[in-house]
């Protein structure tokens, strides 16, 4: 499927200082947003919504952060 633009309408701004990942938001890679969704695919273009991040850095931070919660 393709991006039917339905991602403009739920797009959630992106929070400075806080991973998206942690507050609970899902990335599509299609659309290039990040949403809060509680299905694990995106709702505009049906791809595999991203629950955590791509690079080791960024996955070892969000681990500790939710260690602390």
């Amino acid at each position: 499927m393709v991006c039917r633009n339905i991602c403009e309408r739920i797009y959630s701004k992106i929070h400075v200082g806080e991973s998206n990942y942690c507050i609970g938001k899902k990335y599509c890679r299609r659309c290039e947003i990040y949403l809060y969704h509680d299905g694990i695919f995106c709702p505009c273009c049906g791809m595999q919504l991203r629950t955590t991040p791509t690079n080791k850095k960024d996955k070892e931070r969000l681990r500790i952060d939710k260690n602390k919660q």
